[in-house]
This record gives C-alpha cells, structure tokens and sequence, in this order.
C-alpha cells in the first residue's frame, strides 16, 4: 500500500475543497535518499465520474515554485506534469505514484543537496456546477534536505520500575518505499526487539519491550539507524533509570533480643539499597504499629515490650518488610485473675472449668487454689475442673500462681450454679363455659428458678403466638382462641413447658352465606339450589332459616331446591344459621330468571284513518329479561326491517305500505310474535282526483276502439255463428255499449251466459247475448235478458253460443271506507277504477256426432278475452 495517512495536515483546511488535496506540512531527507510526498484528493474532486463535481485538467509538481505576476502563473523546476514529458534533469529519479482519482503521490529518488526548499503541487479543476469554470490552487511542502540521517529519537515510559514490563519506542520522521532504513537496539542484554516498521503517520519505527530489573539502573540503552546498505548512521541513547523498592531490611537488637525487665532495648531499621531512597520507616510489634522513624529505643517493661518486632522501609516504588525479631524481656506472674475457660453460665449438671491466668516469663511452675478463703488440697493445676456441678458448689474461688521470681495472688471469682425454672404450670382462672366475648385469665406458675424468669411464652396447639413479662394472660374469647393452650416459663438459663389446658371458646354461625347451584345466568324452568354455607360454628348443631325477599320460606334444612323456577322466583335470597350462642344472618343473594320475550304487543300511531303521506309509528311492547336485545318487523309475513329500537317509523308513508304487521321481539333466551295489526292507507283526496280525471280522459279515449271492437265482433258473429237466434231488441238494445239496469233481483236462469260484479250490484251494467246451446236433448228454456224480463232469447241450434260485454265504472265508495276491487281483476291497492269488456266465444265442437260437450278449464279459460280499459 503506497497511499499514506501523514501525521500533520495543512493549518486551516477547509471541507469545502480548498484546497484539494491533503499533503504534510513538512518533510525531511538526507542527500542519497529519497523523498516521498504523501498525497491525496479531497472528496470533492475523488471519483468525479460518481460526483460529478469536479474534474482535473491540469496537475504539475514543482521545486521551489515562484508566482509571476505578469503571467499570472507560477514559475519554477517542473518535477512532473500530467501528460508532459518528465525533464531530463529527472528522468529515472522522479516517479509519480497516484492518478487523477484518489492519490496524488509523488517520489524523487537520490536526492540532492540542491533539492532542498518548496514543493509546491499545482492542480487545474473544471467546476462543472459554475459553467466549468476553471479552479486553481497551489499546496506546497516544506522539504529539508540534511548531509546525512538525523538521530532517531526514543521515547520510554517517564518511569521504569523493576518487574513491571515497559515497552521504548525509537522512530524518525522520515518514510520512501524504494529507500529502507533499519532501527536497531543496542545496550540492554534482554528485551523482545519488533521489527522496523511504517507507521501510518509516514514515521519509520522500532519498539523494544522488557522487564527492567534493579541491575537495569544506569545502563545506556541506545538506537542506531541504518541506511539500505546496512551501515549506521546515526545512532540515540537513553539512561535507563530504574526504580526499585528497598532491599535487604532488617532488624538490629542492642543489647541483643533477650533482656530482662528494667533494661533499655535499641533496635535499628537497616537496608541495603534503594531507589529512590526510603521515605519512611515503620515500627510493628506483634502486628500491631508502634511507631515511625528508623531509630526504636525504650526500656523494656516485661509482657509489654517482649514480642515479635518488624520494620517496614518504605519508598515510592512500595514498602518492603523486614524479617520479625524476637525480643524476650523476662518478669514474675502478674495480671493474676481467675476466669471460666467452660459453663459459663454455670448451670446445674454442666462441665465448669475455672482457669488460673497470668502474664510471667518465665513460665509458672505451680499453683494452688482456694475456695471461700479455704485451700482446696491436690489441685495444683492451672485449671480447676468441676464435671457436674451441683448448686451447693456456688461459693468465691481464687488462685496463687509461682515462678521462678516468685508468687502472686489473683481476685476472688464467684461461682453462681443457675438452673432453668422449675415445675412449671397452667391453670385457667375462667369458667368452664367460654362464649365469645368473654374475658380468658390464664396464670403460668414456676416453683423455683435461678435466675428469675424474664419471659412467660404462649402457645395454642403447640404454635407460638405471645410473650409476655408476667405469669398472668388475659384476653377475650374469640373463635381464634379454641384450642390447647400451655405456657413457657424462661430465664437466662433455659426454660420449661407446662402442660396443655383446654380452652373452648363458643361461638356463633360464622362466615355464613347462600351459595347457589348452578352459577351464571338461570333460564326459566331450570332447576336452582341455594346452599347455606357456614364457615365455622361452636357449637356445631344448627337450625337453618330461609327468607326470599325478607318472607321466611317454608324450607328449614341446609338447601333450598327450586326444581323448575319461573320469573316469579326472581328475588333475593338469603339463609339465617343458629346455634345455642346466637344467630347469623347471611348476605342476600339475587336469583334473576331469564325468560324470553312474552306479552308481546303492538300499536300504531296514529290512530284512526291513515292518509299516504303521514308520519306512522309502530310500537312494539314486550315483557323479557334479558331486555329485548332486538326487534323484527313483518308486513304480510315478510320481513320488512331488523332493528335494535322497539318503535317502527314510516316518515312519510304510501298506499303500498298497507298490510298486517306484525314485530317481532328477540333477547338471548328465545323470541316472540306479537298479534297482527291491519294497516290501511288511504289515498288523499288530491291523488283520487288526479285519478279521477286521468279514468274519464282514458275512456274518453278509448270510445272508438269499442267501436271498431264492435264492428268487429258483429262480422264475426255473422261468419261463425250463423244460426245464432237472438229475441228483437230495440235499436238501443242491439249497441255493444249496454244500458243502465236496476239490480237483478231473481236469480238468473242456468242457461244464460253473464258475468256480475262481486262489490256491487248497482254497479253493474252488462249486456247479455244468448245462443242456443248445443244439447241433444232439445231447446232449453229462453234466457231472459237482464234488465228487462219482457225480452226473451229463443232457442237456437247447436252452433249457436253467447256473445256479451261488460262495461264497468266503479262506483266510489263513502268516504273512510276502502274501495271493492273489479271483477276479473286482481286486488290492487293502486288500481282505482277498471272499464273492461269480456268476450265468450263460442265452445269448439269435439265429437264426431255433432254434440256439444262441456269444455275443460283451460279450453274455457282459451275461449275467453279481455279487454280492460285502466285509468
């Protein structure tokens, strides 16, 4: 890798591309070697094909390059121009090593003297973003050409210190690919030397890492550089300052380390070197720190002065202890005491050992002992021993230690034989019945006890739940309390338990309340249990009560079944538990039934007679529970509307909404119908004569085609029914159009053909043509023409058949009442008024004999044709 990071950019370096090109400040070299110029491009002008900012057209190098005013340019020794010839001054010795993307390096081998001075590198950029206007800028290095290698230079932690690793560092500033130099170490016998090697700042390196050690201090470490052809150079030294702690300490005893009591002791702190030299001495005598200072001198005082002596010499690098001395300043047994080495409290029945203690050198070599000021014979002893020891052996007891400077009496110790309480008891100072609420005295009692006690402990059912100062508890009686009470007498000692005493506390129902079977939401005809539950009852025997909504209920056992429960079961429920101390209510319960829609009705408003165009509510009343979650509206059995509100609204309704309606009411038991209403609508008067006058414009226009039809029917006659025989009528009489006839009072003959509107017979005008009918078995009677009883058809042949018309108007009915529909015409609410005629042809001969036979539906119904006029 030719590119380099260097260590020192130009001052004052600008993101925005000025100038273009990163370089080191300075450089150095030597006559001989090479020099290398680290360069690269600014981001602004590196790969100008992704950027698209900035794009070189001109790059030059030079030595000690000069700006000419006039020319506006500079002037100078050209080392390397982009796409020119190199100068012959240089040719093999100046190698340009980058490109116009990314490095913009530079070399120039076997340098000269006369090199030295001003590089300067000048680069023309086209500035696409201003109009390519062109950019020109100048970088110079300062480059310090010297008559041979400089000196390295080391650098070393600012402090070495013995056994702790260090690592020197020996670089130069100074770098050239084609121009190796070697650092080497010299002067210290140990070490792990790294390899020569390139720093990316553009520094040539070699570190040394070792251990330094106290035989380090003064050595001159040195490094030596060396130019290609092995020789050195130059060469930098460093003395090597090691710190070390102290060495070699002890301790030196005057008049020597043993003494007796009375003497005076000098003792010295000595080392045998250190670096830096120690700070500070420390004086320990059995561990513990007597005093500072290299010098310790006293007169020696028996156990106070004997024992293990250390210094500690102390410098900045640690503190380093001397080997302990023992001092032995000999006295006569003193601090004399008796004390219990075991049993201490002494108790009743335990091993007590009583020890006879003191401070002599030399060691005691007898010792006597006294009870109550009386000599104990054979115990000669340290230790006084007693394997069980038993009250009557409390007493004050004392010792004489002797050596061999002579005796020494200790202080009377009292010996106190303790034992725990004694014949511990309960008695319960309360009457045998308890009931809740009373007040339970309990007395714990002790014979004998050494110490007192000081704590009485209670416990119920062998489970701890007080403790008291005094022998005496007293507490109210409460269900928590039954049980098997006993007291714990303590003292210092130990402590005894009594036996146990009943304590039955009595008590009322408790935690009483009605648990019902099953859970959640209950449909009628389900079957439900209420349970009375009792948590606890002393006494156990109980008499159960059952109240629905504060009514006592005959049932007096544990549950109340209701085998299949209906709404009126609906209620709050609660139980009472008694026993002999009392009674207990229990919390009320709801029972909810859930039953399903019932007593479904329905209304309409307004009421009385409805017009199209009015505002119509329906209203839908239901009895459920759950509440009616949803409503279903019917006309005529057909689902109209589905909705959560229980009112049906028409805004503005029309004859085509008249029908029966029903509701229908839902929640999430079942559903109900209500009973059908009929809803009528009437037209208003404004669209009746609308109606009116659009019949009597449509008849009016359709006069002429009766009267074709007539013609028409009157040819035909002639060419089918030739032998047609027909009563003479008036001129009046033989018009298609029929008269206006009083209401047929007789019935009519069964030979006459006719038809007779169902609503109303003064609305009926007809005419009627009869033909003599096709029978075998002779002529029938003639047929009278309705309306006129004087007219007679007479009987004609078999081919002869009936011919009529029917033209009705309806007559409109009083007002409020609905309107009839037509013959022959189906009920429709919008159909007002119908004019219509109906044609009979003749029935078809089927028999070869020439008999007429009644015709089937279907051949009657083919005979037949209408024509309606509708207005």
């Amino acid at each position: 890798m030719r590119r380099l990071v260097w260590l020192l950019f130009l001052p004052g370096f600008l993101c925005q591309c000025n100038p273009p090109v990163k370089v080191p400040e300075s450089l150095i070299a030597w006559t001989g070697a090479c020099l290398f110029i680290p360069c690269c491009y600014q981001s602004c002008v590196m790969t100008p094909i992704k950027t698209k900012k900035l794009i070189i057209s001109s790059l030059t190098w030079y030595l000690n390059p000069v700006y000419d005013s006039e020319k506006r340019d500079f002037n100078g020794t050209v080392l390397y121009k982009h796409n020119a010839t190199i100068s012959p001054a240089f040719e093999g010795r100046v190698r340009f090593l980058g490109d116009l993307e990314r490095d913009c390096s530079l070399q120039l081998s076997d340098l000269q003297a006369s090199e030295n001075g001003s590089y300067g590198l000048r680069l023309v950029v086209l500035n696409l973003k201003q109009k390519q206007e062109e950019e020109k800028w100048m970088t110079r290095i300062s480059v310090n050409v010297m008559a041979s290698p400089p000196a390295p230079q080391i650098q070393a932690p600012s402090e070495l210190r013995e056994s702790v690793l260090a690592k020197a560092v020996c670089s130069i500033a100074y770098y050239c690919p084609n121009y190796p130099i070697t650092l080497t170490w010299v002067g210290l016998g140990h070490g792990t030397p790294e390899p020569t090697t390139r720093m990316d700042n553009g520094r040539t390196q070699s570190s040394l890492t070792f251990t330094p050690s106290r035989q380090d201090h003064g050595k001159n470490l040195t490094c030596q550089l060396s130019t290609p052809a092995g020789t050195p150079s130059s060469e930098s030294s460093m003395v090597l300052d090691v710190k070390y702690a102290p060495q070699g300490v002890q301790v030196k005893a005057t008049p020597g380390e043993t003494i007796r009591e009375g003497d005076r002791l000098v003792l010295m702190c000595l080392t045998k070197g250190s670096n830096p030299p120690v700070s500070t001495y420390n004086w320990y005598k059995d561990s513990q720190w007597l005093n500072q200072g290299q010098r310790l001198e006293f007169d020696a005082k028996g156990d106070e002065h004997s024992g293990s002596y250390v210094c500690e010499a102390t410098n900045e690098i640690r503190t380093v202890p001397s080997p302990a001395l023992q001092i032995d300043v000999q006295y006569a047994p003193k601090d004399v005491h008796v004390e219990l080495v075991a049993g201490s409290p002494i108790q009743e029945g335990t091993t007590v050992v009583l020890k006879c203690s003191c401070r002599a050198h030399p060691p005691v070599s007898n010792y006597t002992w006294y009870r109550n000021g009386q000599h104990i014979p054979e115990q000669t002893q340290q230790e006084l021993r007693f394997d069980k020891i038993h009250p009557n052996q409390s007493g004050s007891y004392h010792c004489k230690p002797q050596n061999t400077v002579r005796m020494s009496v200790s202080p009377a110790i009292t010996v106190d034989v303790q034992y725990p309480p004694k014949e511990v008891r309960i008695t319960l100072q309360t009457p045998l019945r308890i009931q809740e609420g009373d007040a339970v005295t309990l007395n714990c009692s002790v014979s004998s006890s050494n110490p007192p006690v000081t704590k009485y402990t209670w416990y119920k059912d062998n489970n701890w739940y007080q403790e008291t100062q005094e022998s005496v508890l007293t507490f109210p009686a409460t269900k928590e309390r039954s049980g098997s009470h006993s007291c714990e007498a303590q003292n210092a000692i130990g402590y005894r338990q009594s036996l146990p005493v009943s304590v039955d506390v009595q008590y009322v129902p408790q935690h009483v309340a009605v648990v019902r079977q099953p859970s959640g939401s209950i449909k009628e005809g389900e079957a439900v249990t209420l349970e009375c539950s009792v948590g606890s009852a002393n006494p156990s025997a109980l008499h159960y009560a059952w109240y629905k909504d504060e009514v006592r209920q005959g049932e007096n056992s544990r549950r109340l079944q209701l085998a299949a429960v209906v709404s009126a079961d609906s209620g709050q429920y609660r139980c009472e538990a008694k026993n002999d101390v009392g009674t207990t209510h229990a919390e009320p319960i709801p029972l909810d039934v859930w039953y399903g829609p019932r007593d479904i009705q329905l209304s309409v408003a307004p009421q009385g007679r409805i017009v199209e165009g009015m505002e119509v509510m329906l209203r839908c009343w239901a009895d459920a529970h759950p509440p009616v979650q949803g409503y279903d509206w019917y006309r005529d059995s057909q689902l109209q509307e589905r909705q959560s509100q229980a009112v049906l609204s028409i805004l503005a309704v029309k004859v085509e909404a008249s029908g029966r309606y029903h509701c229908r009411a839902r929640n999430q038991i079942s559903y109900g119908d209500s009973s059908p209403i009929h809803l009528t609508v009437y037209l208003s008067s404004m669209t009746i004569a609308k109606n009116s006058a659009l019949g009597i414009g449509v008849v009016v226009a359709f006069i002429p085609l009766l009267v074709g039809l007539i013609f028409t029917l009157k040819r035909w006659r002639k060419r089918r029914l030739p032998e047609l025989v027909v009563a003479p009528l008036g001129r009046r009489r033989r018009s298609f159009f029929p008269r206006r006839r009083e209401p047929l009072k007789t019935q009519r003959p069964a030979s006459s053909v006719g038809c007779l509107n169902g609503v109303s017979g003064d609305a009926v005008n007809y005419a009627t043509l009869q033909f003599p009918p096709s029978h075998p078995r002779g002529p029938t009677a003639p047929a009278s023409v309705p309306g006129n009883s004087r007219q007679r058809v007479k009987p004609g042949t078999p081919d002869e058949t009936v011919i009529y018309s029917v033209v009705k108007k309806p007559n409109l009915p009083p007002k409020g009442e609905a309107k009839g529909d037509y013959e022959n015409v189906g009920a429709q609410l919008e159909e007002e008024e119908l004019n219509y005629c109906t044609l009979v042809l003749p029935p078809r001969t089927r028999a070869p004999r020439g008999r007429w036979e009644s015709e089937s539906d279907s051949e009657s119904e083919a005979s037949v044709q209408y024509a309606a006029l509708r207005h």
